[in-house]
Order: structure tokens, then C-alpha cells, then sequence
């Protein structure tokens, strides 16, 4: 399995494009711009099968619409973070004076602990907002952790849904996890969950 990191300047945050060498997902487009991950797919001549979420907040979600325009795709996102897509107080796109709404004809799925996709299993990590999720592979030794925990950080809860004693539950949850599992965050570089036991 690939994943491929593409930084979302204007928002700092990251996206990626996984595949398996023939098809893919891009993970939280949060971009105001996404030509260099669609480049991507197309260079490589993957097939882009969805777009998975791992919560609704703006900037990992901004860029959905372009991705739609390229390749009619599902959205997945979590059951409790659904709403996020069409509530811009609740994606905080707001502040941006954006007022982002997903068309509802867009095909949005909800997911929910220990769904399945694309061999990640879907981990519920609440916290930073009540609908966060992870996606974990433990074949590949890889994590998509979105705001959760970054490399020696994890994400604020002083937002909509957010919850300090749900994201410290959720970190203890995760740190379970084998040592040499690779975290790829929804901010900055990446980590191992070995690196972030001695943190916490």
C-alpha cells in the first residue's frame, strides 16, 4: 500500500492518496486546491474509488467538490460528524466567510466503529469532534489519524463537539496499538505510535 502526502497550504493541513497500486481513495481533502492530487491519480493511472473523512471539519473537507468534479465518488465519513458536511458553523468554514455545503447529490456514507474499507478498519476516536474516526491498517502497520494525535501533539477540543476527557480516551485507544505503526496525520510530519507512548 502507497500513501502519498499532499500539504494543503492555505490550511496546513494534509491530504493523501492511498492506493494499491491500481485503485485509490484521497484521505480529507482540505484544500482549496486539489489539481496536484488529481495529477497525481492520473499520472500514476490509478482508479479513484471514494474519499474517505476522518472528521467534517473544513480543511479536510473543502476540496471535496473538485475531487467530485474529477470522478463521481462516495464520500465516507462518520455516522456523528454527517451533519458537518452541510452545517458551516459545525465545519467552522464560517470563519472563512466559505459557508461550505456538500451538494446533497453527493453519495455520502456513514461509517461507524469496526466498519471495513479498503483494508483500513474504522477505529471511532472522539474528541476533536464528536464523529472523529481513524482508519487502521494492521497489515500495512499504517494509521490515518486526522486530528486526533499528531507527531508529539494532538488535536484541540475546545471546538463544536469537541471533548478534552473523550480525545484522552481516545489517545489510550489508539497507543494500544503495535509501536511500529506509522501515524499519518491530518497536520504535519508523520509519527510511530512507539514515539508517541513516551510523549503521553
Amino acid at each position: 500500500m502507497n500513501v502519498e502526502l499532499f500539504i494543503n497550504q492555505r490550511t496546513q493541513g494534509n491530504s493523501y492518496v492511498v492506493d494499491n497500486g491500481k485503485d485509490c481513495y484521497v484521505v480529507d481533502p482540505g484544500g482549496y486546491d486539489m489539481s496536484s492530487v488529481i495529477r497525481h491519480i492520473n499520472e500514476k493511472g490509478l482508479n479513484l474509488l471514494g474519499i474517505l473523512l476522518t472528521h467534517g471539519h473544513y480543511d479536510h473537507i473543502i476540496g471535496i467538490p473538485e475531487i467530485i468534479d474529477y470522478k463521481d465518488v462516495p464520500v465516507y465519513i462518520s455516522e456523528k460528524d454527517h451533519d458537518f458536511l452541510y452545517d458551516s458553523t459545525l465545519s467552522l468554514s464560517i470563519w472563512l466567510d466559505l459557508d461550505f455545503k456538500l451538494s446533497r447529490n453527493v453519495k455520502v456514507i456513514k461509517l461507524k466503529e469496526n466498519d471495513e474499507i479498503f483494508g483500513f478498519k474504522v477505529i471511532e476516536t472522539p474528541g476533536h469532534t464528536h464523529g472523529g474516526v481513524c482508519f487502521y491498517s494492521e497489515k500495512e502497520a499504517i494509521l490515518l489519524s486526522g486530528d486526533t494525535i499528531f507527531k508529539m501533539n494532538y488535536g484541540r477540543t475546545d471546538l463544536p463537539t469537541g471533548s478534552m476527557t473523550d480525545l484522552k480516551n481516545s489517545i489510550k485507544k489508539l497507543l494500544k496499538l503495535p509501536a511500529d505503526v506509522v501515524v499519518y496525520p491530518g497536520h504535519g510530519g508523520t509519527t510511530k505510535i512507539g514515539q508517541e507512548r513516551k510523549n503521553y
